[in-house]
């Protein structure tokens, strides 16, 4: 069986399962195909059809990636009928007061004074200071226009999460930006985005899927809610002529 040329499959086709099917049936499945069926490239099985198995196996074995997943297949079957298939907006998170509570971890935390360098949260290290997009300060505004356009960042759906998921932006605004990944996002998600220059957590506005050869990719577009420039040596362009 080998899958390197063909438009990526129908995951819960290529395990042979049903879409309700239980966790431990898609582990056997799984199984089977990596090694009774001899795609385990130990087994002198093709790589990327491994990688599939391993891609598909990862979603499908994860309830909030394979519930993702399960959305986005109802989209394209709608597409496939001919129904209306935009996205129902997704409401937003209820509003946090982010004077005293953490807008990513949702822990309490002792606020923040304006003249004291932030030190972020205690629980989960996210900046706690809000963008206020009526009064940005000017230094920051500049901070952020000096970043450019194409940074590589990691991304966290959850504060509990240990490794960020890759990412790269798009462009890149005093507000906001826009970023691909292969991780799932949705609209209404609060996210956070880390980098060598940036920390930010932020609120998905809108996201779409995209292929680029045998990856999907989600192109999403992020607003800044808290936001700390980082400025490392050589980082930015001196203002000095």
């Amino acid at each position: 069986m080998s899958y390197a040329n063909e438009q990526e499959p129908d995951y819960y086709e290529l395990f042979d399962v049903e879409r309700d099917a239980p966790s431990i049936a898609i582990r056997r499945s799984y199984r089977r195909l990596m090694q009774q069926a001899g795609n385990h490239p130990d087994l002198g099985g093709d790589t990327r059809t491994a990688a599939l198995i391993n891609r598909a196996y990862a979603v499908l074995k994860d309830p909030e990636q394979r519930r993702l997943y399960d959305a986005r297949l109802d989209i394209l079957s709608r597409i496939a009928m001919g129904i209306d298939a935009e996205p129902e907006r997704q409401p937003a998170p209820e509003p946090t007061d982010p004077r005293s509570t953490c807008l990513f971890c949702e822990r309490p935390h002792d606020g923040i004074l304006d003249d004291m360098a932030e030190p972020g949260c205690g629980s989960c290290s996210s900046p706690l200071r809000v963008v206020d997009r009526t009064r940005l300060d000017p230094d920051d505004n500049r901070a952020v226009r000096r970043l450019g356009r194409k940074l590589n960042v990691h991304v966290f759906a959850h504060w509990e999460q240990v490794k960020g998921a890759a990412a790269r932006t798009v462009d890149i605004s005093p507000h906001g930006l826009q970023l691909t990944t292969r991780m799932e996002l949705r609209p209404g998600q609060r996210i956070r985005v880390t980098g060598q220059v940036l920390d930010a957590v932020g609120l998905v506005t809108h996201c779409a899927r995209r292929n680029e050869g045998w990856r999907n990719l989600t192109v999403a577009g992020v607003s800044f809610l808290t936001l700390r420039i980082l400025r490392p040596v050589g980082a930015f362009v001196s203002q000095t002529v």
